[in-house]
């Protein structure tokens, strides 16, 4: 085993993880992201005010039936209350148009608000229509500022993934299972030189006799670091 020839494999593996972590942090995914939502919600909101009138048209259509249903009750008492000759009965057709009139007035009084509702509507949704144009814009250029910055990162990616298959060439397979099997369960380096008295991966300084029992047994499975447990190439 040569532990020393693993020490230019994980720097190229270290810069793997790095690139697959910019990868997912790349701003310009946050950006196409964040223009994608913009459209969507304002394709939504344009859905929701088109939706609305289409509801409002259909209450005033609604509204101004019943109104005509009102005007022939109207019509039909006015005519009853010509030919009736009992107070009693032309109090109670009166009392009927007076009723009809009052529905009457509530249904103009709805209709309006709905006519002064659609009208703002229709003010909103010329201006959403409007901007939606901009933000496919928008949302196209980020898009494609991200497919770029993707393909930039993915191409250093396979750069580095074809130096790590040359470097891992001229390795012996059970140098190389041994690095992957320490790798797999560290959280920081899997292999380091000692520097200056002390464990290149964990920094804690080795006594003199740690750093002699681990020349001794140098590019073994047992040339590790006492404390973090990496491979030490001496």
């Amino acid at each position: 085993m040569d532990f020393r020839s693993l020490l230019p494999l994980q720097a190229v593996d270290q810069r793997i993880m790095q690139l697959e972590h910019r990868k997912v942090q790349l701003p310009e995914r946050a950006s196409a992201d964040a223009a994608a939502r913009a459209l969507q919600s304002a394709r939504a909101e344009t859905d929701r005010l088109l939706k609305r009138q289409g509801d409002i048209t259909g209450e005033i259509d609604r509204l101004e039936v019943r109104g005509k249903e009102l005007d022939a009750k109207k019509a039909k008492y006015e005519a009853q209350l010509k030919t009736v000759i009992a107070v009693r009965e032309a109090e109670a057709l009166q009392h009927e148009i007076a009723g009809v009139e009052g529905e009457h007035s509530s249904l103009d009084d709805a209709e309006l608000l709905l006519l002064d509702e659609s009208e703002s509507l229709d003010k909103r949704i010329v201006e959403s229509n409007a901007a939606i144009p901009l933000l496919e814009s928008a949302a196209a250029e980020a898009s494609a500022a991200f497919a770029a910055a993707l393909a930039s990162v993915d191409t250093e990616i396979a750069a580095a993934n074809e130096e790590r298959t040359r470097l891992a060439a001229g390795i012996d397979g059970e140098t190389i299972a041994l690095y992957d099997q320490v790798r797999s369960r560290m959280s920081s380096a899997a292999v380091a030189e000692i520097v200056k008295g002390a464990c290149g991966g964990c920094r804690t300084s080795l006594s003199v006799k740690e750093q002699a029992e681990t020349k001794n047994v140098a590019d073994t499975s047992d040339a590790r670091c006492p404390y973090c447990g990496c491979l030490l190439a001496v």
